[in-house]
């Protein structure tokens, strides 16, 4: 088995939020059809007898959009019995799942929520989600659930103008350097992509008509891992640091506070 420190999967592409400089383009309510399990057991059992993530974990967008969550959960853990499963969730939907807690614990899951920033009203529905894991923790013995602070660490992650993404001129190994998603390969359409910018990027530029933009031609000509790369490849792809498309991001991390993640606004 080829061993990697974590791998991410999409359960929506969109979000209830609209965090602005999202690393996974989810304020831009990509378009692109929730999987079902089955659509995901496919695309697991491409991958799961050849590589082995120390961490498995299923995000978005907004993971509790889709109404399947709980059967994927139980999908996740048979496929990837030896990995660390993990959910990541605002948690602003926990009430469309009633059954969530119990199947966290039932299948060692952690969960992680995060937090999108202090306005005060999306302080008002997050204190909702908050109490809500208090209860969790009180209720249901040995399960894991940590609240992230993530608006601390948001960044900028492209620039804007004309109201369009456009992206940084930097130093590839610079780049990589500051990266805050270096470990976030993504199994998106069978393939094994670097991290999310790279993944999600040809939804985003259909979304928002970005393809008369020369400065993202790099992106557009990545290659993404496909399953029938040989094992050697596989390594190669996996161990391979900074690459030309790492210079379309920040060199340097510059602290972005977005707008009220509750609503949405021009880019900025």
């Amino acid at each position: 088995m080829i061993e990697l420190p974590a791998l991410e999967y999409h359960l929506a592409h969109g979000c209830n939020l609209s965090c602005q400089q999202c690393s996974h383009y989810s304020n831009f309510r990509l378009a692109g059809t929730m999987p079902t399990p089955a659509n995901a057991k496919a695309e697991y059992e491409v991958w799961n007898h050849r590589i082995l993530p120390k961490r498995f974990a299923l995000l978005g967008g907004e993971p509790l959009l889709n109404p399947n969550l709980i059967e994927h959960l139980h999908l996740a853990r048979a496929c990837w019995p030896h990995s660390d499963l993990m959910l990541v969730s605002n948690g602003l939907f926990f009430a469309r799942h009633p059954e969530l807690p119990k199947t966290l614990v039932e299948i060692n899951c952690r969960l992680e929520v995060s937090q999108h920033g202090t306005h005060q009203s999306y302080l008002e529905r997050f204190r909702e989600v908050k109490q809500t894991v208090w209860r969790w923790r009180e209720e249901y013995a040995g399960i894991q659930i940590k609240i992230r602070q993530s608006h601390r660490g948001w960044m900028r992650q492209y620039n804007v103008e004309d109201g369009k993404p456009v992206p940084f001129d930097s130093e590839p190994e610079k780049a990589y350097r500051v990266c805050m998603q270096k470990s976030c390969t993504q199994l998106f359409q069978t393939k094994l992509w670097k991290c999310p910018a790279l993944a999600y990027h040809a939804q985003l530029e259909a979304k928002l008509t970005l393809h008369h933009l020369p400065q993202w031609q790099p992106f557009r000509d990545y290659q993404a891992c496909s399953s029938d790369a040989s094992d050697d490849e596989v390594r190669r792809f996996l161990q391979t640091r900074a690459i030309l498309q790492c210079g379309l991001c920040p060199a340097y991390r510059t602290k972005f506070v977005h707008p009220n993640p509750l609503q949405r606004s021009a880019l900025r």
